[in-house]
């Protein structure tokens, strides 16, 4: 009986070990599993309501898709030099997040979130460090370090030996900042040396920094505002000075006076990517604007609140408070923070202890002798980049053992011959020293980086979906999108066959009046009447305030500009109305009826449309050439 029941298991473990996927669809003899094509629409439908009618729609694309990725397999795209070069980059940068400690990452996300709960202010003394200096400097920051510790004036020292250009400037001090806004091992060190204390000496990429912790306090948080900004510059003449000046006051006193500021922002801002937003700006806190307009903006204490005119170094600026908030939690900030700490060093300390784990995992085994050998056949032209060695086929001891893999005295030779450059360094064994463990680095993130499709599913599914994002891209361009913009003689066929879907709506050429007041506006309606030009008009009636009377002159839609769609398309002078809380009228001078764009003006949207009727087609051809059969029973059966 025992010995059945194990006949029985064997059998199900060899014959039914995996339950038998459900086929949602099928494209001559290729299968298409539910789990698949469920993992993709849940993955683009994520907040979604599942209906029968969205699983249609979305099936009817997947097959499109499909149909696409299987013709560009039969054309042996997937062959092709460029896009396997392309499909590896993009694996590289997949794979970077298998390629790490995670649990260590995640300890210094934490880290780095607790520290952005306080902001530190510091002064520091730098002395830079490059090639064989590095003694040097660090005895030197020594000196420096011992000068301001028995009490010389941080500041002092810091303008007078200090290697960082700023520091003649503010002592060294660097205002304050929170955490990734620094390079990590001075980040470090300023958070944990203690108030009105001087760090030791620390190691950055820049050289030898001693930090004075001057202050500590808990996180501004992040603010949201709007500004006004007149440009104006040290370089300036002075009466240009004045004149920006006199502006900036002028905009001020209208703010004060209950005008809005978000139109007086669009009307006289000259940061004209902020202007037609009323001048709103990005949430931001500490170290993210120059240090004047921070404190402007960190000292306003309710919404609704102005500044008064204050100047940077680009110009003169007012700020309205729109919003303020406390730091975010982790989990609203966790995506930011992993996507900076990935481009920090912070990412170095999670690699090494990634290295060390694969080791022990795959019991790593290494021959130091073997690797000196090779070493010894090294002489200093290495260092210039001229070392060559063309026996390498004869040196076939093992260095390293990972896993199922041997490593070469001879793979080590490759590498050192391909990775030479000419160097500052003038000390072979600390080369050697580097070349060696950055070729161990090397060929053990390679060894578990050929695991990662085995080890994860979810990355072998993401490559998948990848590779035919390539395949489907590259070829959707040679049959639609580069036909469409390179076949000249066909778009111009198709435009010619569609002309009347490319209509401009009926326009007027006209100018529009924005006066400051109904006086003014009411001059100016004269002048139009009178035929004076429209240059005329800005110099008579702007010659106390640039902000009397703004003109503009085009060919209008409806559409085109809010004040347009006030008035009715007709020879003449509108009545004057408010927009904007100012004095408004509009001047037609010709009505233009609909008719169709010429195609240089429609070529956008011609050729988009084009590419519409090609891709079209074309899914008609690839449809009539495959049996296709989709499974409404297994597709309706996704919830």
């Amino acid at each position: 009986m025992k010995k059945f029941l194990l006949h029985v298991l064997f059998i199900c473990i060899v014959f039914g070990g995996e339950a038998q996927e459900d086929i949602i669809l099928t494209i001559d003899d290729d299968k298409i599993t539910k789990t698949e094509f469920e993992n993709i629409f849940k993955k683009n439908n994520r907040d979604s309501v599942i209906t029968k009618e969205a699983l249609d729609e979305y099936a009817e694309l997947f097959i499109n898709f499909k149909l696409k990725v299987k013709e560009a397999e039969e054309l042996k795209y997937d062959t092709i030099p460029a896009l396997i070069d392309e499909l590896a980059g993009y694996r590289k940068q997949l794979a970077r997040p298998y390629l790490v400690d995670s649990k260590l990452t995640e300890d210094l996300l934490m880290e780095a979130y607790d520290r952005m709960k306080e902001e530190v202010r510091a002064s520091h003394i730098l002395i830079m460090a490059e090639g064989e200096d590095t003694l040097q400097a660090y005895e030197k920051i020594l000196e420096v370090r011992k000068r301001v510790v028995a009490g010389e004036d941080f500041a002092k020292v810091a303008s007078e030996v200090s290697e960082d250009p700023s520091a003649k400037k503010n002592g060294g001090d660097l205002g304050y900042f929170t955490s990734l806004q620094m390079v990590y091992p001075f980040e470090s060190a300023a958070y944990n040396t203690p108030l009105g204390e001087i760090s030791q000496p620390v190691k950055t990429r820049f050289g030898y920094h001693i930090i004075k912790v001057l202050d500590r306090r808990k996180s501004q948080g992040e603010m949201k505002v709007a500004h006004i900004l007149v440009k104006s510059s040290d370089k300036d003449p002075d009466n240009k000075k004045a004149a920006a000046k006199l502006k900036i006051d002028e905009i001020y006193k209208r703010v004060t006076e209950g005008e809005k500021f978000a139109t007086l922002a669009a009307q006289h801002s000259d940061d004209k990517s902020t202007a037609k937003k009323g001048g709103d700006l990005p949430w931001f806190g500490s170290g993210k604007m120059v240090d004047d307009f921070e404190k402007a903006a960190f000292a306003l204490s309710e919404n609704g609140e102005v500044s008064k005119p204050f100047q940077t170094s680009y110009g003169w600026h007012i700020i309205e408070r729109q919003d303020f908030r406390e730091l975010k939690t982790f989990d609203e900030m966790k995506g930011q923070l992993k996507s900076r700490v990935n481009k920090d060093v912070r990412s170095e300390i999670t690699r090494k202890s990634f290295i060390t784990k694969i080791k022990k995992e795959y019991g790593f085994q290494y021959f130091p002798g073997n690797l000196k050998a090779v070493e010894s056949l090294v002489d200093t032209l290495y260092l210039q980049g001229k070392w060559k060695f063309n026996n390498a086929s004869n040196y076939r001891q093992p260095v390293m053992i990972l896993g199922d893999t041997t490593v070469t005295q001879q793979d080590y030779i490759q590498y050192l011959l391909k990775t030479q450059r000419r160097s500052g360094l003038t000390d072979l064994a600390e080369m050697m020293k580097t070349k060696r463990r950055s070729f161990e680095d090397a060929v053990i993130t390679k060894y578990e980086d050929s695991k990662l499709e085995a080890k994860y599913p979810e990355f072998k599914a993401l490559m998948k979906e990848y590779r035919d994002g390539v395949l489907l891209f590259e070829l959707t361009d040679e049959k639609v999108w580069s036909k469409a913009v390179n076949d000249t003689i066909g778009l111009q066929e198709y435009y010619n066959k569609n002309q009347n879907n490319f209509m401009y709506g009926e326009r007027v050429d006209a100018s529009i009046y924005d006066c400051k007041t109904k006086k003014i506006a009411k001059k100016a309606k004269k002048m139009v009447k009178k035929g004076v030009d429209n240059g005329s008009i800005n110099k008579a009636l702007n010659i106390d305030s640039q902000l009397n009377v703004t003109i503009m002159s085009d060919v209008y839609e409806k559409d085109d500009e809010e004040i347009i769609s006030f008035i009715t398309f007709r020879l003449g002078i509108s009545k004057c109305f408010k927009y904007n809380e100012q004095v408004s009228f509009v001047n037609v001078k010709e009505v233009l009826p609909p008719q169709p764009k010429p195609i240089d003006e429609a070529r956008g949207l011609v050729t988009a449309s084009f590419q519409n009727y090609l891709e079209k087609k074309w899914i008609e051809e690839l449809r009539s050439k495959h049996t296709i059969s989709l499974d409404k029973n297994v597709l309706y059966s996704i919830k």
